[in-house]
């Protein structure tokens, strides 16, 4: 077997009373004990009533021995039960703290956190109950002793031994109870607690009408006291009884939104009960919700008095968190919502008591246990266990045995639900169902898997974590500035003082060539941000060692900016223990918003919020090695319909990604057709539903109008009748033939049509007022309406300029549309209206190149992701601020962490074969070519991954040499220029620009030519010598369409020559020799090679352990030249050519 954590809080011991009073119920022992001692008291009284009202002094003694007696009796019970008290306590406080822990566990799956909060409750019930409790013992010793002390054996020898339970009229906050009006405001029972109304003004009279509407008897929940007076709360009590018990919808009023945590302030009853209903938690989330609107909504996570949500910190404001909700039912997760049917034999099901939690609605099954050998599966609803077996067809289940337990068993929530039939139905023919029964089986083996993978996940868990701290890094180096100064203020008026920052000040205080006082221009000038919500003003408080707001209002605050300095006059705090007539140490902290690092940060929340449309993503990206791969049914039994002509590897991928049920990874070297192949993917998938949502995003925009303009030409009619594409970002970064389906026409045509049929309305309805001669009256209302509608569509269209588009609007505009394309980060800077958006499939090219906050915005808004790209080749291209030292200092981890493997390589080579495919065929690169990157980078063990896809002959006419791998060796120097860290070589970039200049004019084909480097100051040399202006991308020579770009930059576009400066020619080469980056560099040639470097220096180069020098390689397989300069010439040294070298003249 592979149990699961089946109860709640494995390892902690429950004695009987403690699962008796979990359940507000008498131990069998606690009753006959209680009878006992019922009788003992009636023996006594029987004889103290004896002589109860003779004088004599003889029988006063005896009644005082008596009452003595039952004062001993009385003690004794309530002492007897208070040795209950502390390890009842210390049971439930260890039960308890293990549900919050393992809720707030970044590694608990979302199925498992589900299930427990639904006990949560129960359990603070308990611990309420057993605290209240021991204060009702404490109460009644008290009560015996004063009776006794007091002389009044009368009411002594008449007071109710103490019960094993809290009586009903103890009142405690937190305690529903069902009265009537004249159970308030006197005194209850021995208890003497008085029941009021809670609430101040009108309150307690709302809580009147609502409770008369209700009946003469209504709900009521305690919500705090005062001493022995006891405040109740009607509305509270009304959603406590009648929705949360039964698991009932309840219609609250939407009041406002909150920005800040993304969430709705939503009331019952005139706001007598709040609540936050996070944006997430809404059916259609993509829909902004209206103040005034009525939402059906389920408590999710809440406190025994309704007040807040115990599973929450505080809010920003110290405020406690108001109490969960949530638009999805209970019952299920809101993700695959199978039924399956449980078959079970009257016998088996005569064992469950007929009170048993079991049998009510309220209740759901959990996973509980999986024999994966024997296909025995446990459930658990209430205190029973159901251990089933398969249905004969396997089609359903069978139970075969039945355990009834003492606490209710706590398990993993099912995204299935199930129907309990007798044995004597004909239950498989009714609702049979085998692809249910195998997800059932899939889901329940993953669960187990994943309980035994603690270490791997919390390993996991601290990858995401870190990244966490990465993109707060990110934030402060690129978001916030701030300068520190010390002045003397200046008082001016009232409270406001004058405060100057000097331009020298600001400048040390500067940071990666940015200053505060450039962000506050950037404010300034913006349009739409302001200084009040950018800007913090502190003051440096010694004697608490910190900076402490220095203006009573932030509003108030007026900035002037000019020549470098800043102007503050603050209207100032009048501290005490500060004098302004004293320099004073102040500090302006200026920030910026930064949209695609929010967006991450949002994105990282929401992985550990479980926010993610298909939670079983989560557990893979926590626990790749175990995860077992789910396929779908019908891509497995149906032969695929291929549009075109595809390579064999190309057609396994397409199949690996369309079977694959959550996520399907596949590896495409360079050349291999990455393109063709999602191409197909798409065609497959609308093909066959074009009612789902498919998002296309990559890393750079030719990669997403490649694939969507591909398949635009490919499937042209599928395309006009069934797909409707969408494409988000820069409109100046699109191809041109998206151009119609870009977002920004799309909505500006929209804004449009609605002008003209808005303006066209107004005439008409004026037109049809005059020629009736009938004056406005009532109508005036209906053309003010079409005004204000006009004026607002106006603003709109204005608003557009500026990119600023609501994100209701933009998940409306995407509701109609099957097919989105987009970048990651255009994605992330733009609209945050993604959040709101579910994705049926999301397929990410060039996912290795992504960073894990990029992938996560789209990952985790989709059902199923395939992502595609080569762990081969570069990894994350990552902000420059992690690449300096001061980044490493601070995080330490980033270096092997983030900067040298990918999330792709580790999830790539992690999950199960099932759910991944390579690429093998290269058709991009000539066959010299193939092979050098063949055999340096895709041959592992021995065993060559990557072929040559074009079997012809190789013709190498029109190519600008039959040489398709050429060696240039140039004798330079590499130079760093001061103040720089990049370096350059000044030879090697003339060699390039020679060549090209000589190439330009002997060849008449138009080619395109990348000229590609390590590094940035050898990429601006060369630039600079073949085009002095430097302004275009592309440099036009002759024939040749010259681009000049670094290694990292040049990753995904190809050219037919390339030509690479390696710079180096002493010092280490990791740089250099990185087999990534090198990969890449040689795979951008389709038909020419050339390699411009010092041949000696890099082949004697030694490397060190673990390092390999590739230059050897690539020389050996190189034709050989070498490079003679004008001004070499004489120089005999510098003139040596090598036997298997010819001259490379200028």
């Amino acid at each position: 077997m592979s149990p699961l954590l089946i109860g709640v809080g494995v390892g902690i011991v429950f004695g009987g009373s403690a699962i008796a009073y979990y359940y507000n119920e008498k131990t069998n022992e606690e009753i006959e004990r209680q009878r006992r001692a019922y009788r003992d008291r009636e023996n006594i009284y029987s004889r103290y009533n004896v002589n109860r009202f003779a004088q004599d002094e003889n029988y006063r003694k005896q009644r005082r021995d008596h009452a003595r007696e039952c004062k001993t009796l009385l003690l004794r019970e309530i002492d007897k039960h208070f040795e209950k008290v502390s390890p009842i306590t210390q049971a439930y406080q260890e039960f308890y703290d293990a549900i919050v822990t393992e809720i707030k566990a970044d590694t608990t799956s979302s199925y498992r956190k589900s299930a427990l909060q639904k006990e949560f409750a129960r359990i603070e019930d308990a611990q309420i109950r057993i605290s209240e409790y021991a204060k009702y013992l404490e109460f009644e010793k008290t009560k015996v002793n004063q009776l006794w002390d007091k002389g009044r054996y009368d009411c002594l020898i008449e007071r109710p031994i103490a019960d094993a339970l809290l009586p009903l009229e103890w009142l405690y906050p937190g305690k529903l109870l069902v009265v009537e009006f004249d159970d308030f405001d006197k005194p209850l029972g021995n208890s003497r607690h008085i029941l009021k109304f809670s609430g101040f003004g009108e309150q307690p009279e709302q809580q009147k009408a609502l409770a008369l509407s209700y009946g003469s008897e209504f709900p009521i929940l305690i919500i705090k006291n005062n001493n022995n007076l006891f405040f109740g709360c009607v509305a509270r009590g009304i959603v406590f009884h009648d929705h949360i018990r039964f698991s009932e919808p309840l219609s609250m009023t939407v009041e406002r939104y909150r920005a800040a945590s993304n969430d709705y302030i939503c009331t019952f009853n005139d706001g007598l009960v709040r609540a936050a209903l996070p944006q997430q938690s809404l059916l259609q989330p993509e829909i902004r919700c209206i103040p005034g609107q009525s939402i059906d909504v389920y408590f999710d996570s809440f406190s025994a008095t309704l007040d807040s949500n115990p599973l929450r910190t505080t809010e920003s404001n110290n405020k406690k968190a108001l109490p969960s909700i949530t638009e999805r039912p209970p019952s299920t997760m809101g993700y695959d919502e199978f039924e399956l049917f449980i078959e079970a034999d009257a016998d088996e099901l005569s064992k469950i008591p007929p009170d048993s939690s079991f049998y009510d609605e309220s209740t759901h099954w959990s996973l509980l246990d999986f024999d994966v050998n024997n296909n025995l599966i446990s459930l658990g609803k209430g205190e029973v266990e159901a251990q089933c077996g398969l249905s004969e067809k396997n089609d359903g289940l069978v139970i075969r045995k039945i355990f009834v337990h003492k606490l209710p068993q706590v398990g993993i929530d099912l995204p299935f639900e199930f129907i309990l039939l007798s044995s004597e139905l004909s239950a498989s023919e009714l609702f049979g169902w085998a692809y249910g029964v195998e997800e059932l089986l899939s889901f329940a083996n993953q669960a187990c898997i994943n309980s035994t993978t603690s270490k791997e996940r919390v390993k996991q868990v601290e990858f995401f974590r870190r990244w966490e701290k990465v993109v707060e890094y990110q934030k402060r180096q690129e978001s916030i500035r701030s300068v520190e100064f010390e002045i003397c203020p200046v008082q001016i008026e009232g409270s406001y003082y004058l405060l100057n920052i000097g331009s020298e000040c600001i400048k040390q205080s500067s940071l990666n060539d940015k200053s505060a006082y450039q962000f506050m221009k950037e404010i300034e000038n913006s349009g739409f941000l302001q200084y009040s919500r950018s800007c913090r003003l502190s003051i440096w408080d010694p004697e608490n060692v910190k900076y402490i707001p220095a203006a009573r209002q932030a509003q108030k605050i007026r900035y002037q900016l000019e020549n470098g300095n800043i102007e503050i006059e603050a209207p100032l705090y009048n501290f005490k223990k500060l004098d302004f007539t004293q320099r004073h140490k102040f500090q302006l902290v200026v920030q910026l918003p930064n949209a695609p690092l929010q967006r991450q940060q949002i994105a990282l929340d929401a992985l550990f919020e479980d926010r993610l449309v298909e939670p079983n993503l989560k557990n893979i990206f926590l626990a790749p090695s175990s995860y077992v791969a789910e396929q779908q049914e019908f891509w497995l039994k149906n032969n695929i319909d291929w549009s075109g002509s595809l390579t064999e590897s190309q057609k396994h991928a397409v199949k690996v990604a369309l079977a694959a049920k959550h996520i399907a990874m596949i590896q495409g070297p360079p050349g291999t057709g990455k393109t063709t192949t999602i191409v197909e993917m798409l065609f497959q998938l609308l093909q066959k539903n074009p009612n789902q949502k498919i998002l296309v995003v990559s890393q750079q925009n030719t990669a997403v109008d490649n694939a969507i303009t591909k398949f635009k030409k490919a499937f042209s009619e599928l395309v006009s009748t069934k797909v409707s594409i969408l494409r988000v970002g820069n409109p100046d970064k699109i191809d041109d033939g998206l151009t119609e389906e870009h977002f920004d026409v799309i909505f500006q045509n929209f804004i449009d049509k609605c002008l003209s049929d808005t303006t066209t309305r107004c005439s008409q309805y004026n037109v049809n007022q005059t020629n009736q001669n009938q004056t406005l009256g009532n109508n005036v209302a209906k053309l003010n309406a079409m005004h204000e509608w006009r004026a607002l569509l106006m603003q709109i269209k204005d608003s557009t300029k500026d990119n600023k588009i609501s994100d209701e609007f933009f998940t409306t505009m995407l509701a109609n549309k099957n097919l989105i394309g987009a970048t990651c980060v255009g994605l992330a800077a733009r609209y945050s209206g993604i959040d709101h958006v579910t994705f049926d499939v999301a397929i990410v090219d060039e996912a290795g190149r992504a960073t894990v906050p990029e992938l996560l915005i789209p990952l985790l808004r989709s059902r199923k992701v395939i992502l595609i790209g080569d762990h081969h080749q570069l990894p994350p291209s990552v902000a420059p601020v992690l690449r300096e030292d001061s980044a490493k200092d601070e995080m330490q981890f980033l270096e092997d962490t983030f900067l040298e493997k990918s999330f792709f390589e580790t999830l790539f080579e992690q999950l199960p074969d099932k759910c991944t495919a390579s690429l093998a065929e290269q058709f991009r690169m000539s066959k010299p070519i193939g092979d050098l990157v063949a055999e340096l980078f895709y041959t592992k063990n021995g065993v060559r991954k990557l072929y040559n896809g074009n079997k012809d002959i190789l013709n190498t006419k029109g190519f600008v040499s039959k040489n398709c791998l050429v060696w240039v060796d140039v004798w330079g120097k590499q130079f760093k220029q001061h103040g720089t860290t990049s370096l350059e070589n000044k030879l090697e970039a003339e060699a390039i620009c020679s060549y090209l200049c000589k190439l330009s004019k002997s060849i008449t084909r138009e080619i395109d030519v990348a000229v590609i480097t390590p590094y940035g100051a050898q990429k601006r040399l060369i630039r600079k010598l073949l085009y002095s202006s430097g302004g275009a991308q592309q440099i036009k020579l002759g024939s040749l369409r010259i681009k000049v770009d670094t290694v990292d930059s040049f990753q995904g576009s190809e050219a037919e020559l390339v030509c690479y400066s390696t710079v180096r020619t002493h010092g280490s080469l990791q740089f250099l020799l990185d087999k990534k980056r090198l990969n890449v560099a040689c795979s951008r040639a389709k038909e020419n090679l050339m390699f411009f470097g010092n041949r000696r220096a890099l082949e004697k180069w030694q490397p060190q352990t673990g390092e390999v020098n590739l230059f050897k390689e690539i020389i050996k397989r190189s034709y050989k030249q070498r490079y003679k300069s004008d001004h070499n010439k004489g120089k005999r040294s510098k003139n040596r050519v090598e036997k298997d070298q010819k001259p490379l003249a200028n």
